[in-house]
């Protein structure tokens, strides 16, 4: 027989319903007090505090979680802090909150007494699979990765998505209208990648609370991060008249969770709890206390009271329980031997490497795309200095005043005006005028880094060029004979612009550097990701450098063809 609300059942029906939530309990009650009280009907000749120490040490050997949980009469519960208005501390420190709640009506419902033990993002798995908690109830998503490392308990008490939050005025209609925006995000987060390949520029930080401040600040246009965490921004009236939500994706449940091993049967219970708490709209109402949307409450709460999902063989049934979010980044096909290569790294060295990069065909496509612009932007940029030394080199040396002149007023903006600035207001132009393709992006950097250092190196063929004239008037010396004397600050330009050109990353230029940060967003793993960075640019500066360094030999030959 199926079970029905509450609010539309008759007595008999709640009878029922009743009976069964006790048999339940009563044979989880028995096979925890066969478990962990084979010697209760013994007397017991120590003293009171040695027969109490020997009960719970009894309670503590017991495998099964839930037996361990009635033995003791208690259910330690994983929580966390400092997540309004989920779990938080009020004025007196006590814990307060939609999930400190509902460990509590989930301890209740098992007859016992909650323990909350404040976890972390970080450690609240470990805890769990230590045995130093039995349950946990932490914003913690139900992901398919996360299914190897805990049970989760079905139905799910909440379900959230990531939003791309920013001013009201910006009109931004989806993902693939991110395209040369900058987004802030938090390291770590599984829907960066979702964000990176769709063109978003990606701004990291480690603290969620940092994306806020940032918002702002100013710092940030755009963040995204979960929905949950800005529940309590969009509640007060001055946030929620400055920005709203653009849009959401990747929606992920959340689920109470408890340890693989020992935890089948008290997941079991639960989930009857948990199916009644949403049958009665219990739920419902606690989320709506606590100032949780809940659209996707009211939806499960329809969906939990229909005659197919009221019953209690509907919590294997796939169509009543939400399947977990499948976030796991397609791997390549070498993935296994890279694993292998990090482990061979660590037995000899004793240093963790984690080549992310080359791990799934996400990152992969981001780090071929990064070396593939990174060399077209340093070709560019090598180009670029070389000719626009020779254009300044002729015209501040031209016999012509207006020639000059303006090369002098391009000159001193030139020379005054740190490179990063120059690139951001060349992304600033680039944007408003509406060319958001990664080619104008690197068009505009090339010319930007050929400008800067290429305005210098004809500063140098300039001064040449009127070093000969005086020693050889009044006869003209050609160009080529300036830029012979002046190699040595062409040659150092030339290598400046190569490594100049991560710059070029703040201008939504796809190169090496803005494509491993997109891989470090979603990796969490940053330091091999920027050594790896640091070692290819040193290469390309080296290949740079000796390139020219056989130019000015091969100029150095010929240089007879300039006296």
């Amino acid at each position: 027989m199926a079970i029905r609300s509450a609010d539309n059942s008759g007595p008999a029906m709640r009878a029922g319903v009743l009976l069964r939530r006790l048999l339940v309990l009563g044979l989880a009650l028995l096979l925890s007090l066969g478990a962990a009280g084979q010697d209760a009907r013994q007397p017991q000749l120590s003293p009171a505090p040695q027969a109490a120490a020997q009960k719970a040490k009894k309670c503590d050997d017991a495998v099964d979680v839930l037996a361990r949980v009635l033995c003791s009469k208690t259910l330690r519960v994983g929580v966390r802090t400092g997540y309004p208005p989920f779990a938080f501390e009020d004025a007196a420190g006590a814990l307060q909150g939609f999930e400190i709640e509902l460990a509590h009506q989930l301890a209740g419902s098992l007859g016992v007494e909650p323990v909350l033990v404040v976890v972390t993002p970080a450690n609240r798995l470990a805890l769990l699979g230590e045995g130093r908690v039995d349950l946990v109830i932490a914003t913690m998503g139900h992901t398919l990765q996360r299914d190897r490392e805990a049970l989760f308990v079905r139905p799910h008490y909440y379900q959230s998505q990531t939003i791309v939050l920013g001013r009201k005025e910006l009109q931004i209609g989806g993902l693939v209208k991110l395209r040369g925006n900058t987004v802030c995000v938090t390291v770590g987060n599984s829907t960066n990648a979702e964000l990176s390949v769709n063109g978003a520029r990606l701004k990291l930080f480690d603290k969620a609370s940092s994306l806020v401040d940032e918002l702002r600040l100013g710092g940030c246009s755009l963040v995204a991060q979960d929905d949950s965490f800005f529940a309590s921004y969009l509640q007060q009236p001055a946030f929620a008249a400055a920005y709203d939500s653009k849009f959401g994706f990747a929606p992920l449940p959340w689920g109470v969770a408890v340890a693989r091993e020992g935890g089948e049967r008290l997941a079991d219970v639960l989930a009857l709890s948990m199916q009644q708490l949403h049958i009665s709209g219990a739920l419902q109402a606690l989320a709506r206390k606590h100032g949780v949307d809940s659209p996707f409450l009211a939806q499960q709460r329809k969906l939990w009271s229909s005659s197919t999902c009221a019953q209690i063989s509907a919590l294997n049934d796939p169509a009543c329980v939400k399947a977990p979010l499948d976030n796991q980044l397609p791997p390549t096909s070498f993935a296994a031997r890279v694993d292998q290569l990090e482990h061979f790294i660590y037995q000899a060295t004793g240093t963790r490497v984690t080549l992310a990069m080359f791990k799934t065909w996400v990152a992969l496509d981001l780090l071929l795309e990064g070396v593939w612009f990174s060399l077209l932007l340093v070709a560019g940029a090598v180009f670029a200095t070389w000719a626009f030394a020779l254009a300044f080199g002729a015209g501040l040396t031209s016999h012509t005043p207006w020639v000059r002149w303006s090369m002098r007023c391009v000159l001193w903006p030139m020379q005054s005006t740190p490179l990063i600035l120059l690139m951001i207001l060349a992304g600033a132009v680039v944007g408003a005028m509406g060319a958001t393709s990664p080619l104008v992006a690197l068009a505009a950097a090339v010319l930007v880094l050929g400008l800067f250092n290429g305005s210098n190196a004809g500063q140098a063929v300039a001064e040449a060029m009127l070093t000969l004239r005086e020693e050889r008037a009044p006869a003209q010396p050609a160009l080529s004979a300036a830029v012979y004397r002046a190699r040595a600050q062409m040659v150092a330009f030339v290598v400046n612009a190569t490594r100049g050109s991560p710059a070029a990353s703040v201008m939504g230029v796809p190169e090496l550097l803005a494509a491993l940060t997109d891989v470090a967003s979603f990796s969490s793993e940053r330091i091999t990701t920027y050594t790896f960075l640091l070692i290819f640019y040193m290469l390309l500066v080296a290949v740079v450098h000796r390139l020219a360094d056989v130019w000015q030999s091969r100029l150095a030959l010929s240089g007879g063809a300039y006296a």
